[in-house]
């Protein structure tokens, strides 16, 4: 072995690691008296897929691996984003760790710990010394993905979770500015939610692929179904109403999620040209379906808790695009016929034309005749405009709540529809 041309201070060498983040195992045996032993390792990889092969580097000092070495069989568990208590019981050196957590013998007898992410179970290997740590080789006998979140990581001295959404520093600045804009509309929606009897709600972008609710107001019978602060997802058909007046950047960002059909494409383009041509977007609920609902909702609610694994929200967000068709698209009312409303949406425009945030009515009255379903999207558009005013730096514009609204589009719609021949 070629020797180190420089030394490296161990704290500088910590230093510099402690910027690389690590995933966090347990690995777990039994030893020679056939009790469970387990230590704490963030040095864990994977090694080689034929034949199958993972190992874990433990240090040679290490008093836990003594013991831990002469078990027959391992099982590697990675732990998940909220078992950071997990891990400090562990990490002791308590003789009865063991009795404050819940395991089960793995199918070659190691301890599996409960909730972890993943399960390896495997037999050790060679042993190679490298330094001051082995290189514990292990023949993979069986694997599982026992949970769909996100893992544990260990990063700079502290325990963690990982965000599967880009650029999260700068998503929670633009939520930080986009709770504050909500607050421009604050008087607008609590006086839409009194008149109308309705729910009346603030989105804003919490992130590049999210919406979250910023402010809400109840009227009437309205219950109170969405708190503060929950995201939901904006990949396609998912959030149409905000991306109409998006950037073009974001359209093509949100397009891409949607895959690479051109027809697909084209549909979603046509429907966010006609969103943007009539300046709002309503949703009537197509006739009851109980199961489809509670299913659709159950779903959202799984996508606001968060810490899915990028695969599991892929899986999410498909069947959530399966179950959308139980609202379809509306534009035209009649005032003969009656709707049942699942939710009307206006943008608020910054003063370059693009969407600083949404205006949403939801919780409208069922079986509404078509001239009241036209008032309210009147009353709505009309706040926003108001919001837009205020926004602006005219506060005193005027913001009748029932006479007429200028059209709302972006300086590019006009373009934008004749795109996609709508």
């Amino acid at each position: 072995m070629r020797e180190p041309t420089t030394s490296i201070h161990p704290t500088r060498y910590r230093e510099v690691m402690g910027h690389y983040p690590t995933g966090v195992t347990v690995v777990t045996g039994l030893d020679d008296a056939g009790e469970p032993i387990g230590m704490v390792v963030g040095t864990f990889t994977s090694v080689s897929l034929d034949p199958p092969l993972v190992a874990f580097l433990p240090t040679t000092s290490s008093r836990t691996f003594a013991r831990l070495r002469t078990s027959k069989a391992y099982c590697i568990n990675v732990l998940a984003h909220d078992q950071a208590g997990l891990c400090r019981t562990m990490s002791s050196s308590g003789p009865e760790k063991f009795s404050d957590v819940d395991w089960s013998p793995s199918p070659l007898g190691a301890p599996m710990l409960l909730d972890a992410v993943a399960h390896i179970h495997c037999v050790p290997a060679e042993a190679i010394e490298a330094g001051d740590h082995y290189i514990q080789l292990c023949a993979v006998s069986t694997m599982d993905v026992s949970r769909q979140v996100t893992p544990l990581l260990f990063f700079q001295g502290g325990y963690g979770g990982f965000s599967p959404h880009g650029m999260t520093a700068r998503g929670d600045g633009e939520l930080i500015a986009g709770l504050r804009l909500a607050d421009l509309a604050r008087t607008q929606i609590e006086t839409l939610a009194e008149d109308l009897g309705c729910e009346a709600a603030v989105m804003v972008a919490a992130n590049e692929d999210e919406l979250t609710t910023a402010a809400v107001a109840h009227g009437g019978g309205a219950l109170m179904r969405e708190l503060i602060g929950e995201r939901l997802p904006m990949k396609p058909p998912l959030g149409e109403a905000y991306m109409a007046w998006a950037p073009e950047t974001a359209i093509e960002r949100w397009l891409a999620f949607a895959g690479k059909d051109p027809e697909t494409a084209k549909t979603l383009q046509s429907r966010l040209a006609k969103i943007r041509a009539r300046g709002y977007a309503a949703w009537e609920a197509k006739p009851a379906d109980t199961a489809t609902r509670d299913d659709l909702e159950r779903l959202m609610d799984r996508y606001a808790t968060g810490g899915l694994t990028p695969a599991a929200e892929r899986s999410l967000l498909a069947r959530m695009a399966e179950l959308m068709p139980y609202y379809s698209d509306s534009g035209e009312f009649d005032d003969s016929q009656t709707y049942d409303i699942g939710g009307l949406m206006t943008p608020v425009l910054s003063s370059d034309g693009n969407i600083a945030m949404l205006l949403r009515l939801a919780q409208l009255p069922p079986a509404s005749p078509g001239r009241d379903v036209k008032t309210w999207i009147t009353r709505l558009r009309s706040a926003a405009s108001a919001v837009e005013a205020i926004l602006h730096g005219n506060p005193d514009e005027p913001d009748s709540s029932a006479g007429p609204v200028r059209p709302r589009v972006r300086p590019d719609s006009v373009q934008s529809t004749a795109d996609v021949g709508c």
